[in-house]
Parts: structure tokens; C-alpha cells; sequence
């Protein structure tokens, strides 16, 4: 059957073998390329996992840096803050130390000197000899209308002077009475004196010549009525001739333009856009508050007075400029610093006692 075969068909079958061989060898190359690829690939993806790993780790490491060193300078500052209390403390403790020092040698001296008005009264006792009842009732009364005063003084006047004045003078006639059993009754006279002292009223006047200041800052310039009548009258003369002069038709149109050409100011205060009469209204309504503020102050209405601050704060900062309202408001910051009606304080003590001395019989 080969022989059969001519030498073209046996050509033909040898290429279609080589062709087969060539296809299979093309496709074993083309297998092996895809693998490579794959493994490529996938040891690509290993390493990009690895450097974000790697990354991650490196962005810990740099934050733990610097908490580290964050943490090393918040322990130099607690360092610095202890030691700086350390230092604090001893100077405070030696402070304390000095003033408790002191404490006591005044209260020794204070029971020494008060151990000596003891013996110099009970010398004078004897010295003056037994005094009649009526004396006594008498010299008592006195002394218990005196404190009753100082506290009155005191309580329904305010009147400090008053109070301090009425106990010196009680004070001063239990010296003359001379009686031991009556030192009690001075001892608490004289701490009732030392709380009367503490007690600190508002200077009324003082604050009166602050509203005064600032009704002055407020005052209007007034303005010379006849320079401003010839000043306006010269400036009608000369717009007068400027119109006569100017009749031409190009001057009405450049005047008539100009006339519909409004040009408004911006960011000025309310205060300036009023006129001469509704600027000397504003003046006459502030003064009004400041004297009804100066009223509440010489009543001594404390809350009444803290909020008409409140109103009088609110009509400059509306009406006038920023600059002008800082200069005001210094000044109300020292009238709103101020409590009218401080804490008094308790000196019935030594007419409490007087009283419980009273009852009991005194001998001399």
C-alpha cells in the first residue's frame, strides 16, 4: 500500500506529523509560561502581604516612639511639678509655723495683759470702796443702753462710726465701775470691736464721684450756635452763586447725576448716624439710669442696683463704638465690683453676756 502512495502524498504526511509535533511543543511552552506566570503572581502577592506587614509594623513602632517620648517628658514635668510642690510645702509649713509662733505669743500676751486688768480692777475695787445699789443699777443700765445702741447702730442703720463709738464709751465706763466680776463683759466687748473693725462698708462717695466721671465721659460736645448759623449761611451764599454760575444743560446733567449718586458710609457706630437731637435724647436717657443708679446706691438696693449696671451696659454697647464702650466700661466694671449689703456682723455678744451677768447679783 506504501508503494502505492506517491512521494507527494508521503510529503504531505510527514509536514501534518511535523505540524502536530510543532503544535504540541507550542502548546508544552505556552502551559509552562502560564504557570510560571501563576507562580509569579502569587509569590508577587506574598511579598506585597509581607511589606504591608512590615509597613504596619514600622508605623507601631514609630507611635510607641513617640509615646515614649512623650511619656519621658510628662515624667520630667511631673519631676519638676513635685519638687516644685515639695519646695511649696516646706515653705508653707514653715510659714505656718512662724505664724502659730506668733499666735501663741499673742494669745500669752493677750492673757498676761488681761490677767493684769484683772489685779489693777480688783485693786481699784478696793480702792473705791463698796458702791450703793442704786450706783450700780444705774451704771449698768448705761452700759447695757450703750451696747443695745450698737447693735441698733448697726443692724437698722448701718452706721459702723456709730456702733464702734457706743462700744468704746460702754467700755470705758465698766473701766471706771471697777468691777472683777464684770471683765467677762469687756473681753467680748473687745471682740465684738476687732469684728466691727473687719467689717468693710462701700465707699458710697467714691463710688458716687465714678457715676459723676461717667456722666462726664458721656456729655455731648455742644456746639457754638452762632458760628454754626454763619458758618451754614456762608455755605448757602456760596452754593447760591455756584448754581447761578453753573446753568449750562452739560452742568444740570452732571448735577442732576450727581444728586442720584448716594453714597452711604458703612461700619459706623448707631450713635453717629443720629442727629444733634437724638444724641442729646440718648445723653438725657444714660444720665437718667446713672442717677437712678446712683438712687439705688445711697438706698442700698443691691440687686436693683447690679441690674440697672446690666441696662446701662447694654445702651453703650448699642449706641456706641468699641473704643469709646472699652473707656465705659472700666469704669462700670469698678461700680459692678461692688456688694452693697456685705454680711454684718454678730456683736450681741457682750449684751448677751451683760444680760446673764445682770441677773446674777454683783458684790463689790
Amino acid at each position: 500500500m506504501n508503494d502505492t502512495l506517491s512521494d507527494e502524498q508521503k510529503l504531505l504526511i510527514k509536514l501534518k506529523r511535523r505540524t502536530r509535533f510543532t503544535q504540541f511543543l507550542a502548546w508544552l511552552a505556552l502551559f509552562f509560561t502560564a504557570v510560571g506566570i501563576a507562580a509569579g503572581y502569587t509569590n508577587w502577592l506574598r511579598i506585597h502581604e509581607r511589606s504591608k506587614e512590615n509597613s504596619t509594623k514600622i508605623e507601631n513602632v514609630t507611635e510607641q516612639t513617640l509615646g515614649f517620648a512623650q511619656k519621658k517628658q510628662v515624667q520630667i514635668l511631673q519631676h519638676e511639678v513635685s519638687t516644685n510642690f515639695t519646695k511649696n510645702i516646706d515653705h508653707l509649713n514653715g510659714a505656718l509655723k512662724e505664724l502659730r509662733t506668733i499666735q501663741d505669743s499673742t494669745q500669752h500676751i493677750a492673757d498676761s495683759v488681761y490677767s493684769q486688768v484683772e489685779t489693777l480692777t480688783l485693786q481699784q475695787e478696793k480702792s473705791t470702796g463698796v458702791q450703793t445699789a442704786s450706783n450700780q443699777d444705774w451704771s449698768l443700765a448705761e452700759v447695757h443702753f450703750l451696747l443695745q445702741t450698737a447693735n441698733q447702730s448697726l443692724v437698722l442703720k448701718k452706721d459702723k462710726d456709730g456702733a464702734l463709738r457706743a462700744l468704746n464709751l460702754a467700755d470705758r465706763m465698766l473701766i471706771k465701775r471697777g468691777s472683777t466680776d464684770l471683765l467677762p463683759v469687756r473681753k467680748q466687748i473687745s471682740k465684738d470691736i476687732a469684728l466691727l473693725n473687719q467689717y468693710a462698708l462701700p465707699d458710697v462717695n467714691a463710688l458716687s464721684q465714678l457715676i459723676d466721671q461717667l456722666i462726664g465721659l458721656l456729655k455731648p460736645v455742644v456746639v457754638n450756635s452762632d458760628v454754626s448759623s454763619v458758618a451754614d449761611t456762608q455755605e448757602s451764599i456760596e452754593k447760591t452763586t455756584k448754581e447761578n454760575v453753573d446753568d449750562s444743560i452739560v452742568n444740570r446733567v452732571k448735577k442732576s447725576f450727581n444728586e442720584a449718586v448716594v453714597i452711604h458710609k458703612i461700619d459706623k457706630s448707631l450713635r453717629d448716624e443720629m442727629d444733634e437731637e437724638t444724641k442729646n435724647s440718648l445723653f438725657h436717657l444714660i444720665s437718667l439710669r446713672l442717677e437712678t443708679l446712683r438712687l439705688m446706691l445711697l438706698q442700698g438696693r443691691d440687686l436693683s442696683y447690679h441690674s440697672q449696671i446690666s441696662r446701662v451696659k447694654e445702651l453703650l454697647k448699642s449706641y456706641y463704638p468699641e473704643d469709646k464702650y472699652k473707656i465705659f466700661v472700666a469704669i462700670i466694671s469698678k461700680l459692678d465690683n461692688v456688694t452693697l449689703n456685705p454680711a454684718l456682723p454678730d456683736i450681741s455678744g457682750s449684751l448677751k453676756l451683760l444680760e446673764s451677768v445682770k441677773q446674777t447679783p454683783i458684790e463689790n
